[in-house]
């Protein structure tokens, strides 16, 4: 579809509804409209567009003649779909209370639009809404804000298109297929956390180590065992794309929930500290190295444990912990593509 957003002012203009706008354009555009944002200076006739997404100007004063304006154009086009997109409200603001309301220019912003969708940002905007116009309370839904995760957390574009949001944990390992690095045992703890129903993803990211002359041969019988343990959706091998950049293995690092690092032997342990940078949980062997460079800020596993073992302490940890369940209610609820996707296209 052919599709409009408006407000009073656009990015890159700083605010709080400039930034929902953009993440919405990108959204919608992700999923496959045409989208254009607009001023009152720029919006022209509207000619052409399918939907017309409001936001503010029907219920705030800064620009009362436009708002006389989409009011008009709202009644006079009934084919196009205009969407009235509410952020706040100005006539049960105190704060707009000096304003003159009993002003025909004022009391429009408590009047519904004609033929439009009213959706609100949250319940408490929602029950603003009904007192202010009267409306019914069916005539008013809610749609919370979302954000672009990949721009807000700055992901590179080959970490932002594997999704990983979609994910109810996901692991990174940072290393080259070295046997110490012991990533048949991440593989085998990643199968008993799909068997405890964890939608579970393990990153690894480099490829065979190049000064190993059995790198290939690990890196085989690593592929093997995963279609052993039917993990062909739940494990990557990253680094069989080619090379990570330094940036995509920092996005890796944001993105994920927890590092996950069982190698048999070390001498120090850099993503430990990479880990620790990115406030990230690391679960990993007890090596004294990993004691030396963590101290007590590891979740430490012997390598000696059955691999269920250490899957029911990551487990335990994934669903008692304050952060994952954050995050990940944080990219259920808010992820602007998935609104846009299941609360907006429907509305189209």
């Amino acid at each position: 579809m052919r599709i409009a957003l408006l407000h009073y002012t656009l990015p890159p203009v700083i605010g709080g509804v400039e930034r929902v706008i953009r993440d919405q354009a990108v959204a919608l555009r992700f999923l496959g409209h045409e989208v254009e944002m607009h001023t009152h200076a720029s919006m022209g006739t509207l000619a052409g567009f399918e939907a017309v997404i409001v936001h503010n100007v029907f219920t705030m004063p800064f620009d009362l003649p436009w708002t006389r304006k989409l009011r008009t154009l709202a009644a006079e086009q009934p084919a196009v779909r205009w969407i009235n997109w509410v952020h706040d409200v100005a006539a049960v603001n105190p704060y707009y209370g000096h304003l003159p309301w009993e002003n025909e220019e004022y009391l429009q912003l408590s009047l519904p639009i004609p033929g439009a969708v009213n959706v609100t940002v949250s319940e408490v905007r929602r029950q603003d809404y009904l007192e202010a116009t009267g409306l019914s309370a069916d005539a008013v839904r809610v749609i919370p804000n979302g954000l672009d995760f990949p721009s807000i957390l700055g992901l590179t574009d080959r970490i932002a298109g594997l999704c990983l949001w979609d994910r109810e944990l996901v692991l990174v390992h940072p290393t080259r297929l070295i046997r110490r690095k012991n990533i048949e045992l991440g593989l085998r703890v990643t199968a008993g956390l799909k068997q405890a129903g964890c939608n579970v993803l393990y990153a690894i990211t480099g490829a065979p180590d190049p000064h190993q002359g059995d790198g290939q041969v690990y890196f085989q019988e690593l592929k093997a065992l995963c279609g052993e343990l039917d993990l062909g959706s739940h494990v990557l091998f990253l680094g069989e794309e080619g090379a990570l950049s330094d940036e995509d293995v920092r996005s890796l690092y944001v993105a994920a929930d927890a590092l996950f690092f069982p190698s048999t032997g070390e001498g120090f342990g850099l993503p430990l500290l990479e880990a620790a940078a990115h406030r990230l949980t690391v679960f990993c062997s007890e090596l004294r190295a990993h004691r030396e460079v963590l101290g007590d800020a590891g979740l430490y596993f012997s390598v000696q444990s059955k691999p269920e073992q250490i899957s029911a302490q990551i487990m335990q940890w994934n669903q008692t912990a304050v952060m994952p369940h954050q995050r990940r209610h944080l990219w259920r609820r808010h992820n602007m593509v998935k609104i846009c996707q299941e609360h907006l296209e429907p509305l189209l």
